[in-house]
């Protein structure tokens, strides 16, 4: 304060002749129309500049983060499909994974959805799976030209082909529309044993997904003796409150098989 109150005293001419000088060009620049617009256009003209060069700056930093964001998505992708590769079939090169970013997402609904960035000119048809690099996301429901329509694993008309991995027995995943972070695993025998822990992964037996693409793993079970199956509730391994890319999962063969069963079905 002391240094404040020497600081006035030292410079107290030069700060009122400031102002005062301050004060005159704002009275002439107000009772002057032509130099006030010109000034007024020139100060936005440096300011719209100074604008543009910070939004440049902004989006190119940005830029930079979603490029490594990417890269790294890709990444874990890469090692996700590396190290399931033995539970592939040996078409795995026929097998295209589309990445799109998602847009639109839901998890606190009895029925979500998940909108990405990608729809038909991308080759995305109805029916095709979708993942992310921690596991199963959905089925795509619906596309437009530009965008496609994912029912989540959080909807209760899905219904995901899964197997235990441990005991290789299979059974359904579901969804009981209360907790995003967890599942019910449906059409386990009552007979099977099963750990807490054991780790659910697709079965490979629908031409959606692959076979070993992760699922989650068992935080509950309990034996129903009026069903025969028992009552299992899952971790999933995908946060969806927190998921930014996706990939959809395109296979020709998995084409071949659908209209061959469509054949046989009519």
């Amino acid at each position: 304060m002391q240094n404040l109150i020497r600081f006035f005293r030292m410079y107290n001419v030069l700060i009122i002749f400031l102002l005062l000088q301050a004060y005159s060009i704002n009275l002439f620049l107000n009772n002057n129309s032509f130099q006030h617009s010109l000034v007024l256009n020139n100060v936005n003209n440096y300011k719209g500049k100074l604008y543009s060069i910070s939004n440049n700056i902004s989006e190119y930093f940005n830029l930079k983060n979603i490029n490594k964001l990417l890269l790294e998505e890709n990444n874990k992708i890469y090692n996700l499909l590396s190290s399931q590769k033995s539970n592939f079939s040996q078409n795995e090169k026929e097998m295209q994974f589309i990445s799109g970013k998602i847009i639109n997402n839901s998890v606190h609904k009895r029925n979500n959805f998940i909108t990405l960035n990608k729809g038909k000119k991308h080759g995305i048809s109805t029916g095709m799976g979708v993942i992310c690099e921690s596991g199963v996301l959905g089925i795509v429901h619906s596309t437009s030209e530009n965008y496609s329509l994912i029912i989540s694993i959080l909807n209760k008309e899905s219904a995901i082909s899964i197997s235990l991995k441990r005991q290789n027995n299979y059974g359904s995943l579901k969804w009981n529309g209360f907790n995003y972070k967890k599942a019910n695993i449906e059409s386990i025998p009552n007979h099977v044993k099963i750990q807490l822990g054991d780790t659910i992964i697709t079965n490979g037996y629908s031409t959606i997904f692959p076979a070993g693409i992760n699922i989650g793993t068992i935080d509950y079970f309990k034996k129903n003796d009026k069903t025969g199956n028992q009552d299992i509730t899952i971790n999933l391994f995908t946060d969806f409150n927190n998921i930014k890319y996706a990939y959809i999962v395109s296979s020709e063969q998995s084409k071949e098989q659908l209209n061959l069963e469509a054949i046989m079905n009519e």
